[in-house]
């Protein structure tokens, strides 16, 4: 619900009220640039407004100074059934902005939503329910394929249609809106709030040194459409790990669900390689980014660390059929299917590529001020 401590009525009377809705640890990650940009601005007051979608470690919003004024009731016994989750949440966000709330629906100016999470989907589909305009955040990215990754595609479109200004990350994703049919005048190329993130938070000395020596890969699987294969990339670890090349450690952080948990134990029978760490997931994002930045390679089907690999060129390996982020294939990142001859391979190139860009960071998702270009951006369309 709405903290009263950190509202007042009278701090937004002249000002047109943004909610950024988030629920999850990435989208805080690109948001909070943005929310920073919009506190300081004369036209806006923007209001996090927390799903509780998913726990997110109190420590990023601690060190990146941020609290939540709007904090929505997690979904009883946290379930992940989509039906559940997006009922919970479009009923939470009414009754968040009730009559009888600091901030009222008729208060709200705009909402603001960042990529294709569940929290996303309901804050776009209760503003556009409501007659409020939508801007989102990361749009137009695509696969063409509504089962991978599911049900992200199918939210990520649905979002771009109902959007008011859809904010692209790239050409490619600027390019895939307007095949659509969406207007020209409603999207805007302006990087990914990704870089603004990672430099902020360079800039700012947040991001943790790793505790590896560089010589280890990181790796990952969580997607759901993977679940079924979490068997056979164990199979695939296992391998490389004992007869491969047993001096490269690997860093598994293995996710919690107990079906893709249980599934991963049964290969090893209670017992590890010696340089298979496996780790639970990694909840503090600044150790996290060291560990991205300090890596050999990565394996991975995470979109996240697509981003930030490419960030910090280095080489990633996609365990997907195919990526809506295209611009890191050919770079830093290559699709993998399930198979332990084609990880072996990408993971023995990894070396030519760290040669040649050891070092260097890339700039193909911006230079840092993506959050500024959606503020002028936003002035524009209310000004």
């Amino acid at each position: 619900m709405q903290n009263q401590n950190l509202i007042n009525p009278e701090d937004f009377k002249n000002k047109k009220v943004i909610l950024l809705v988030f629920g999850t640890r990435p989208e805080i990650v690109k948001l909070f640039v943005l929310y920073r940009v919009l506190q300081k601005s004369q036209e806006f007051y923007p209001v996090l407004v927390n799903t509780s979608q998913q726990k997110i470690s109190g420590d990023i919003l601690k060190h990146i100074g941020l609290t939540p004024e709007v904090v929505l009731d997690e979904i009883p016994n946290r379930s992940t059934d989509l039906n559940q989750l997006t009922a919970h949440l479009l009923t939470e966000l009414s009754n968040a902005f009730n009559n009888d709330s600091l901030i009222k629906r008729s208060d709200v100016a705009g909402i603001m939503v960042q990529g294709d999470t569940s929290s996303a989907y309901c804050g776009a589909m209760w503003g556009f329910f409501n007659q409020i305009p939508v801007f989102h955040i990361e749009a137009g990215l695509r696969t063409f394929d509504h089962l991978n990754p599911f049900p992200e595609e199918f939210i990520r479109e649905s979002i771009g249609r109902s959007a008011t200004l859809n904010f692209c990350p790239t050409n490619v994703s600027y390019d895939n809106l307007i095949r659509e049919g969406i207007r020209s005048n409603k999207c805007y190329v302006v990087g990914n709030t990704i870089n603004d993130a990672i430099i902020t938070l360079m800039n700012e000395g947040l991001i943790k040194d790793s505790t590896f020596d560089g010589n280890f890969i990181l790796s990952t699987l969580h997607r759901r459409e993977n679940w079924d294969k979490v068997q056979d990339y164990a199979k695939i670890l296992n391998k490389y790990a004992t007869e491969v090349n047993r001096d490269k450690q690997i860093l598994h952080l293995i996710h919690p669900n107990p079906l893709v948990k249980d599934n991963f134990n049964k290969v090893f029978d209670g017992k590890y390689p010696e340089n298979l760490i496996v780790r639970d997931p990694v909840h503090d994002y600044f150790e996290m980014l060291g560990l991205v930045k300090s890596s050999y390679s990565i394996l991975t089907d995470s979109g996240g660390l697509q981003e930030e690999s490419l960030f910090f060129n280095v080489p990633c390996g996609v365990l997907r059929k195919v990526t809506e982020r295209p611009e890191v294939l050919g770079k830093n990142a290559r699709l993998l299917p399930f198979d332990d001859n084609k990880v072996t391979e990408f993971l023995s190139e990894s070396d030519d590529y760290i040669a040649k860009n050891s070092g260097k960071l890339n700039y193909t998702y911006g230079y840092g001020n993506t959050s500024e270009l959606i503020y002028e951006a936003m002035k524009n369309f209310y000004y």
